[in-house]
């Protein structure tokens, strides 16, 4: 392995978790705690910008659709630029972008100002969404575990937060200081990774052989699409996915027209679903980890969608908060997705290239749940035919845990692909 990765798990099976890597763990604690509140900062208040900025439907629509399109380019610019900047200074530049984006944000004079705020902010919340796996395999290859589900279930925190702090600052102070507060606590991440960035600079300088730098497969994205790995983890995540974003966007009304809830009952339902991953984030990690086969919990996984939907189909009236719960645990799927991209690569900068490849590809694949559904419940008026999507798209987690019944990592396979060829 080379000087730049750090060693073995079994060389640091008993280093304590702050010995020496104190900076990297503030910081991915911070950096995880900003991740998602460029989406959520601002959906809350769009009414009280509404009043100084004018939001067509369109124009909401269109703000919508960005979350999931901006982490699908993160994702896939992140690797890109990992292959010329170190991961710690990449993450700099993330936390950089998220809070020009908020400033921009809140300096808006018109929508167009307002989206590219939004754009910037978003773009950069998927960089540093993929750099993380390789920065806690860079730095805690001994408690992968444990980190993951550290920074998963700050994601829950981080998407909580700015949809009940948001309204109450805007209310205090405006729009605007609203927006400015989570640009601060974006720049806020950036000094641990500045520090770690200027340290690992001075290593270089100290080794002239450059054995602290840590060379980049510039041609691993590429060969990601070779590997049954890497489409298994796609798979698994864009179509959990696909069903989370669906059923966060529909649910409300999905209830009140198949179980006669009212407004707040669908709401708490709502805020029911969105929490259920925070808490299996703190499980799922090591139980994936121990399994020699981890296609289990993608089939586990697509149970519990299928078994929610026909709960909600066939009797929506009876033990409704039990079906909503249990469709919500299929999204447990991204922290197991998550530990996976680091259980499954040797190098940080291989775990670079598949977390771009699984979540960047995965977003996209996402951006089509509401939408479609949406168009299904038009058609037919109904949301049977919605649901049969959405089944399907289970199934195919199914498929994709399939792809990860071999033990092999992605550095394996791919060299086993060359050495056929």
């Amino acid at each position: 392995m080379s000087g730049g990765t750090a060693p073995p798990s079994s060389a640091l099976g008993s280093r304590p978790l702050w010995a020496g890597r104190a900076l990297a763990l503030t910081g991915i604690v911070l950096v995880a705690l900003n991740l998602r509140s460029a989406v959520t900062a601002m959906s809350p208040i769009v009414g009280r910008i509404d009043a100084d900025i004018p939001l067509s439907d369109v124009a909401l629509g269109f703000i919508g659709m960005l979350p999931p399109l901006m982490l699908a380019s993160g994702g896939l610019l992140g690797p890109i630029l990992s292959r010329w900047i170190r991961l710690e200074t990449n993450l700099v530049l993330a936390c950089a972008g998220m809070a020009v984006g908020h400033l921009v944000r809140s300096l808006a004079g018109d929508f167009t100002q307002l989206l590219a705020g939004s754009i910037v902010a978003m773009l950069a919340m998927g960089v540093g969404n993929v750099l993380l796996p390789a920065l806690v395999k860079k730095y805690f290859p001994d408690r992968i575990a444990l980190i993951t589900s550290i920074y998963a279930m700050l994601f829950s925190v981080s998407t909580a937060i700015p949809g009940t702090v948001s309204p109450m600052v805007a209310d205090a102070a405006g729009w605007r200081n609203s927006l400015l507060m989570w640009g601060i606590a974006a720049a806020i991440a950036a000094p641990p990774w500045i520090a770690l960035a200027l340290r690992g600079r001075s290593k270089a300088r100290q080794e002239p052989d450059g054995s602290a730098i840590v060379s980049a497969d510039r041609t691993a994205g590429a060969r990601l699409w070779r590997s049954r790995v890497a489409w298994g983890l796609m798979l698994m995540h864009g179509l959990s996915a696909l069903n989370g974003y669906a059923m966060l966007a529909w649910l409300p009304e999905i209830l009140a027209d198949i179980a006669d809830t009212s407004g707040v009952e669908a709401g708490i339902l709502l805020s029911l679903y969105a929490v259920t991953a925070g808490p299996l984030a703190l499980i799922v990690p090591a139980i994936a980890l121990r399994m020699r086969n981890p296609g289990v919990l993608a089939y586990l996984g697509a149970a519990m969608f299928v078994a929610g939907y026909a709960g909600l189909m066939i009797s929506p009236n009876f033990l409704t908060p039990l079906w909503v719960l249990v469709s919500a645990s299929g999204t447990g799927l991204f922290p197991v997705m998550l530990t996976l991209i680091n259980a499954r690569t040797r190098t940080p900068e291989m775990t670079a290239a598949l977390s771009g490849f699984v979540q960047g590809n995965g977003a996209l694949i996402s951006v089509a749940g509401p939408l479609v559904v949406g168009l299904l419940h038009d058609w037919t008026g109904g949301w049977t035919i919605p649901f049969c999507f959405l089944i399907a798209a289970a199934v195919g987690i199914v498929l994709g845990g399939m792809q990860l019944r071999s033990p092999l990592s992605v550095d394996e396979e791919l060299l086993e692909y060359a050495d056929r060829r």
